[in-house]
This record gives structure tokens, C-alpha cells and sequence, in this order.
């Protein structure tokens, strides 16, 4: 089975909440999920808008995944960056490259816009994401806590 990555189109919305929904089921956090294909249409695709996704799509034009992406700033480095909010493969596409070719081109695309790295976040309970970093090689950052507030 072939896999190409691609940047997402508005029509793409739907299976974009779909891949949303999926990701909140593995880590059990589907309540959290208040966003719909509305909002992702709104948000996603409006014109300035600071994200990007991508979706990762089968020869037969079946998404089995995607990743969504902005970009930061590392006022030490004096760069822009890129920090992946998202990154999705539906269970019966995993194991099969798919989450690595997301990071490559995810990766390949920062290069390109003259990022000089990526980061993301990992929830805890997600062992299974953790593992999968760990294996492809990427860092984590011990020094680091991550603090919120609502607005």
C-alpha cells in the first residue's frame, strides 16, 4: 500500500474531525472534544489562518491519518519554528510507517520554511505515542513544564 502525504483541502474537514475523534478515543479524552467540522472549516481553511494539516492518504484516496501544525518562536534562538498540536494514524493503518512519513514531512516542511525545529507535547497516558517517539529517535525535553490558563 502506497502512502502520500498532502496538505489538507477544506473538503478534507469531515474525516479531519473523524481523525480528532479517534485521537481523543485512544487517550480517553473524548468529552474534551468540543470542536465540529463547522469550526474546522472555520479555523482550518479561513485565509491567514496559522495552522497547517496534513492528512496521510492511501493509492485508493482513503485518509488513514493526518497531523496539524503552527508555528512558534524561540526567543533564544532567535527562530521560527514549527510545534505539531496533533499528530493521528487510525488503529488499522498503525505499524505501517504511516506516523513516521507524518513526521518526515512535517519535518522536511520546517526545513523548507527555514525552522530550525519541531516540538509537540505527548499526553502521559498515550504509551503507545511515547514508545513510538522514542523508537524513531526524537528528544524529549526533561526541563519543561507545561502551565495553562483558561480565558
Amino acid at each position: 500500500m502506497e502512502i502520500t502525504i498532502r496538505e489538507a483541502r477544506i473538503d478534507d474537514s469531515a474525516i479531519i474531525m473523524e481523525c480528532i475523534r479517534g485521537l481523543a478515543v485512544h487517550v480517553n479524552q473524548l468529552e474534551m472534544v468540543t470542536a465540529t467540522e463547522q469550526d474546522i472549516r472555520e479555523s482550518v481553511f479561513e485565509p491567514g489562518s496559522h495552522v497547517k494539516v496534513f492528512v496521510a492518504e492511501t493509492d485508493e484516496k482513503k485518509i488513514c491519518g493526518f497531523t496539524l501544525i503552527f508555528k512558534t518562536f524561540s526567543t533564544f534562538r532567535a527562530s521560527t519554528n514549527y510545534h505539531i498540536e496533533d499528530l493521528f494514524v487510525f488503529p488499522e493503518y498503525r505499524k505501517l510507517g504511516v506516523g513516521l512519513k507524518l513526521l518526515m514531512y512535517i519535518k522536511a516542511f520546517a526545513q523548507k520554511e527555514g525552522a530550525k525545529t519541531v516540538d509537540w507535547y505527548v499526553n502521559n497516558r498515550n504509551t503507545s505515542a511515547i514508545e513510538f517517539y522514542e523508537k524513531v529517535g526524537t528528544r524529549k525535553l526533561d526541563y519543561k513544564s507545561i502551565y495553562y490558563m483558561e480565558v
